[in-house]
């Protein structure tokens, strides 16, 4: 396989089917197209694999892709990140909001305050979490508005426990 083939396979998966057994083996295709540009990065597969998350969890491989985009710059992948997050597609907007942890930058703060009111709780607290690594005053603020709406348990519990840590490292000089 090589650079070409790779993106025109990932160009055809925009986004992924929900996970089935029939398509297994196209996951498998997926994760070897992965594994080429965990070796040969090419700025050319962030958009792509930014918006190739379908619905579950890619048998695996989806948590796999945050180590490729790992192996590019903030400045490469902010922008298509920023637009993944907007996707219409709940896989999408899913696991770009699992990356944004990993890419804390005050430009994603928008797009996740988009994703606190998404009607996924998993992807409202896959949002806390990346809003939590983002090292900016308006964090606390926002969660603490966040926190006043939410009603399901477990990203009332998530959004209390990024207050706490996030007031703990403020109060240390």
């Amino acid at each position: 396989m090589n650079s070409a083939q790779a993106i025109m396979f990932l160009k055809n998966n925009q986004p992924f089917s929900s996970d089935t057994e029939a398509k297994f083996e196209v996951i498998q295709k997926y994760n070897d197209v992965r594994v080429h540009f965990l070796n040969h990065p090419d700025p050319q597969c962030i958009p792509l694999f930014l918006n190739s998350f379908g619905e579950g969890s890619g048998f695996g491989v989806y948590q796999l892709i945050e180590d490729v985009l790992m192996k590019f710059s903030i400045e490469q992948v902010l922008p298509h990140l920023i637009t993944a997050l907007k996707s219409e597609h709940t896989g999408v907007r899913y696991w770009c909001s699992h990356i944004a942890a990993s890419f804390p930058n005050p430009r994603l703060i928008a797009p996740l305050i988009n994703l606190l009111s998404d009607p996924d709780p998993d992807i409202r607290c896959a949002a806390v979490t990346a809003l939590s690594q983002i090292e900016d005053h308006r964090i606390i603020g926002v969660l603490t508005g966040v926190l006043e709406k939410e009603e399901d348990p477990d990203v009332i519990d998530l959004i209390q426990e990024a207050l706490n840590e996030s007031k703990i490292e403020a109060a240390i000089p």
